[in-house]
């Protein structure tokens, strides 16, 4: 009986250093890396989800009421905080679909209804601005 005790012990203790070993070889990258990958997700999206100059100044003038350096900073910060956000759970590799971006899309603009007192309907003008780069965001994230 004793040296079947042993013979548990022994595969025991051999399994826990076993999975330690694993445990080591399989866990998650640095803290810094992954950011460093957010970072540069986030950064890719926003390249392709950027619209031409005009069409910016369009979606900045309708939802602000009037365009100026200020309101399209604005804008281009809830788009870069949304391009962040989907850049994080992409990441992390949560699947995002069309619903789960208006989601993201209605979270970050509700982070910025501060920014956005100065016209009464900007908030609702820019998350539509922004959940119409649904697709863009799609095929960036395939």
């Amino acid at each position: 009986m004793t040296k079947r005790k042993g013979n548990w012990f022994a595969a025991g203790l051999l399994g826990a250093v076993a999975g330690a070993i694993g445990g080591l070889l399989l866990a998650p990258q640095s803290g810094k890396k992954t950011r460093q990958e957010i970072s540069n997700l986030a950064a890719e999206l926003s390249l392709k989800v950027k619209g031409k100059a005009l069409e910016t100044k369009k979606e900045v003038t309708a939802a602000f009421g009037k365009y100026s350096e200020e309101s399209r900073v604005k804008y281009e910060k809830i788009k870069n905080s949304l391009m962040g956000k989907v850049a994080s759970l992409k990441t992390a590799g949560e699947k995002i679909d069309k619903v789960k971006y208006g989601k993201l899309v209605d979270e970050v603009v509700a982070e910025f209804r501060d920014d956005l007192k100065s016209t009464k309907n900007a908030a609702v003008k820019i998350a539509g601005y922004l959940k119409k780069d649904w697709e863009k965001i799609r095929k960036s994230l395939a």
